[in-house]
């Protein structure tokens, strides 16, 4: 993970500095890598893959199949990390048990939600709890078998909060809506999907259970393969493509 300082004029970048290495990728697959600034400290949380070796997720010291969480200007692990004392690479672990986080959100609330690849089914949404074991074991192996929260191995697994069943729609980036004009998808989370290009509006209630879930017909299929999305400063919507080829662009949606 890289940083530089932009000038005021956004021409130039300055002052580059690596804050964190160690992620895995020996086998090219799973790299994940979605960051998010924390809105109420200096944390950077950091999603990560397993880079598809079936021992990366439950291994605390691996920094693979996590969420890590970082000073966002120095790369050292924030206090309050479950195992922020250790001298090992879990002082910066957040969470673990994941296959492949491709998205990361703040809800208004602070707490902070994952979007995840699936194997063959169940991407999931998971609301991230500091220390939370959130279920993918596939070892012996790399057994693409193996259920995304696997509920029987040892300790407490943590289950998602949406998951997408079979097929899965390769989700991607991910934000919470925010803004009156928004109507009745105001306070959702609006997520990216690759394979299945389109956008879909999830409504969760305040203790973080779904209530319904949305596509609107203008971004189901229309654009492609939806990377990542983000809310501009007016509140709309800024979403971009990943299709190769020379045709992608970043679309501005902003509801009627």
């Amino acid at each position: 993970v890289s940083r530089w300082r932009v000038d005021r004029k956004w021409t130039r970048l300055s002052r580059h500095r690596t804050i964190l290495t160690g992620l895995p990728s020996t086998s090219g697959r799973h790299g994940g890598c979605r960051l998010l600034l924390d809105r109420d400290s200096d944390a950077l949380f950091v999603g990560t893959g397993d880079a598809a070796v079936g021992t990366n997720p439950r291994d605390l010291d691996s920094l693979g199949g996590k969420t890590l969480r970082i000073h966002r200007d120095t790369g050292a692990p924030m206090p309050g990390n479950p195992y922020a004392d250790a001298s090992s690479a879990r002082r910066f672990v957040w969470t673990y048990g994941h296959r492949n986080v491709q998205g990361l959100a703040q809800r208004a609330d602070g707490s902070v939600w994952s979007v995840e690849h699936g194997s063959y089914r169940d991407d999931e949404v998971n609301l991230l709890v500091p220390g939370g074991d959130y279920g993918w074991n596939p070892v012996p192996g790399y057994n693409e078998n193996t259920p995304m929260t696997n509920f029987n191995l040892p300790g407490k697994q943590i289950g998602a909060r949406w998951r997408s069943g079979f097929p899965t729609l390769a989700t991607s980036g991910a934000v919470w809506v925010r803004g009156k004009k928004w109507g009745r998808y105001q306070g959702t989370l609006a997520v990216c999907a690759l394979k299945a290009s389109k956008l879909v509006f999830m409504r969760f209630d305040k203790s973080g259970h779904l209530v319904w879930t949305k596509v609107p017909p203008a971004l189901n299929g229309r654009y492609g393969r939806l990377r990542s999305v983000v809310m501009s400063r007016t509140n709309d919507l800024l979403i971009t493509t990943a299709n190769g080829g020379g045709r992608d662009k970043i679309v501005r949606v902003t509801p009627h």
